[in-house]
């Protein structure tokens, strides 16, 4: 059977959606804790609105994953010292230890990919996701 190319895309992303609930399986989080730890930079805070707009939830929705996370370790909050109103996430020990591990996660994925290619069909690789992404993304 001949698949067009948004057959490819769906099935390269039910693929990719398998591996990440394996991953979340793994360490125990919930879709949008995912997102939130990944969302995190180590050594920088955030507010808890930026927050929840990088997890692609709403406020009050974002504020019920944020206490997950911080009652899981993985974040600790901080209130701004010039607006008491702010208040700032980063990512505690724990969360940059987890965050490390789903990166991990993701090059040994994509090492197993690249090892089975040569570098012209990577760099032709690259090239052609972008052109896709630019073809379906609006920029």
């Amino acid at each position: 059977m001949r698949y067009n190319i948004i057959d490819q895309i769906f099935q390269l992303k039910s693929v990719c959606i398998s591996k990440e609930e394996n991953i979340r399986k793994e360490l125990g989080l919930s879709p949008a804790e995912f997102r939130g730890i990944m969302a995190m930079v180590q050594g920088s805070d955030i507010p808890c609105s930026l927050l929840s707009r990088k997890m692609g939830l709403s406020i009050s929705r974002g504020s019920r994953v944020t206490d997950k996370l911080l009652k899981g370790g993985y974040l600790k909050l901080t209130r701004n010292e010039s607006d008491k109103r702010v208040i700032s996430a980063a990512l505690t020990d724990k969360g940059f230890s987890v965050q490390l591990k789903i990166h991990q996660m993701f090059e040994d994925c994509e090492r197993m990919i690249m090892n089975k290619m040569t570098e012209d069909e990577i760099k032709a690789l690259k090239r052609s996701l972008i052109k896709i992404s630019d073809c379906i993304i609006d920029k």
